[in-house]
């Protein structure tokens, strides 16, 4: 990869991915990274983190002021390598797959929502952005956490798209899940995400928008690498197994 001139110091570029639920920004960001030498980050593991404790201590994510607190007085650190899974460590706990329980999927907006914990999960975000050189993936990178990002990008899909997806995971784990009520659920995600007070999920100022409806993962990731080329001309790495 060649040094990107746009960054301080010759810093390695800062690349911001957003996108709704279920548009593949963080396994396609993930991809991308890998492909030209950046770390990684998906901002979205960080709220799971924060959902996660709370259910896990009993806490109604509907009690704000508890919530925010919580967010607060935690301790994480992030895994922005390149492991299959995102991992974090939030309280001494290590969280892999129960980021993605169907419980914490349910209350995950609610607790994003919450513009308490934002402020307090937007600065470690920044500082880890810092240093240039990463990929970073959330709802609000390229509008609120990274604005002077080099390059922003705005993944997107259909809702019905987003939800076979979805439904089409959760199989794996639950034979009996519902397409419709995936659906239902996608949708009420996307509401809350683009409703929400405090950094609404929206296309940032400079984001170019990818559409990925009927496009295949090696497709997508080609044209995420493409419009990083074309904005600070660095050069990939060939694609590898997912």
């Amino acid at each position: 990869m060649r040094d990107n001139p746009q960054s301080p110091d010759n810093k390695g570029p800062i690349i911001a991915i957003d996108g709704p639920v279920a548009s593949g920004k963080s396994s396609v960001g993930l991809a991308a990274a890998r492909r030209l030498g950046l770390r990684f980050l998906d901002t979205g593991v960080m709220y799971r983190a924060v959902t996660w404790l709370a259910l896990r201590q009993g806490m109604p994510v509907t009690d704000a002021n508890a919530v925010v607190k919580l967010a607060a007085a935690s301790t994480m650190a992030v895994d922005c390598g390149s492991a299959e899974s995102a991992a974090i460590v939030i309280d001494g706990h290590i969280l892999r797959q129960e980021l993605t329980t169907a419980e914490v999927d349910r209350s995950v907006s609610a607790v994003a929502g919450l513009s308490g914990v934002r402020r307090a999960l937007v600065q470690q975000q920044r500082d880890l952005g810092a240093d240039g050189s990463i990929v970073m993936a959330g709802r609000d990178i390229g509008s609120v956490v990274l604005p002077h990002a080099e390059v922003k990008i705005y993944i997107d899909a259909s809702a019905e798209e987003r939800a076979l997806r979805r439904w089409r995971q959760q199989l794996d784990s639950n034979p009996a899940a519902s397409y419709r009520e995936t659906l239902a659920d996608t949708i009420r995600r996307d509401t809350l995400d683009r409703q929400r007070s405090d950094s609404p999920l929206t296309v940032a100022n400079g984001a170019v928008i990818v559409n990925t409806d009927g496009m295949e993962f090696p497709e997508t990731v080609c044209a995420v690498l493409s419009v990083v080329r074309g904005v600070c001309g660095v050069s990939a790495g060939p694609m590898t197994e997912r």
